[in-house]
């Protein structure tokens, strides 16, 4: 079965294809351990949501691929400590690579698997949550069932206010110069009837 109408289907989109990678490609370099601890996942996705309020691409998209691709990087995580790969990292793990690990398992200890919904919204360390939930012996189902619409909501906020912001900011502007054109013209129109006025009582004199 080929893959084309598939690509095809993405092409057709506002986004494009290429625009639908690097959304799912940046999420998940966001999401994933290590990599995402160095990614500052909430600018991120408030610049991306302003992007799509800026028109250049649309926001549902923008919704959908940047889900895709953060849920791809918290199952790497996920899978990893699951399957014990949490040793793998310790290797090339920094000291503030160690911090977090240290703030994730507690938070895991102190709120069980309300720790994966809750730790997609604590910036810094949240790229860790899935790892140590994996770590941890938590069931997949449980972790899916917490993650997906953690995920999908720490989306909706974080680019709904990108995308908000820059529509108020588009439509301040509007307003500014629609103001700034009605005052010159009402500025000129004042101008040209003093100046008629000056003109016809210098030639009645």
């Amino acid at each position: 079965m080929s893959a084309r109408p598939f690509f095809d289907a993405l092409d057709s989109l506002a986004i494009g294809s290429y625009g639908a990678a690097g959304l799912v490609l940046l999420l998940m370099l966001e999401s994933m351990p290590v990599i995402g601890l160095f990614i500052p996942g909430v600018f991120l996705m408030v610049g991306l949501g302003s992007l799509s309020g800026g028109g250049y691409f649309g926001f549902v998209d923008c919704v959908i691929f940047s889900s895709i691709g953060a849920l791809l990087g918290d199952s790497i995580g996920y899978w990893l400590g699951y399957r014990g790969g949490e040793h793998l990292l310790a290797r090339f793990a920094s000291r503030r690579t160690r911090q977090s690990r240290e703030k994730a398992l507690d938070f895991l200890d102190r709120h069980g698997r309300w720790a994966v919904f809750l730790g997609r919204f604590v910036w810094f360390f949240h790229p860790a949550v899935p790892l140590f939930a994996g770590v941890s012996g938590m069931r997949p189902w449980r972790f899916y069932l917490a993650d997906v619409p953690a995920v999908v909501l720490w989306v909706v906020v974080y680019a709904g206010i990108g995308h908000w912001a820059t529509g108020v900011a588009r439509e301040r502007t509007l307003e500014f110069f629609t103001v700034l054109g009605v005052a010159i013209g009402v500025l000129l129109l004042v101008w040209l009837f003093r100046h008629l006025r000056r003109r016809r009582s210098s030639t009645s004199m």
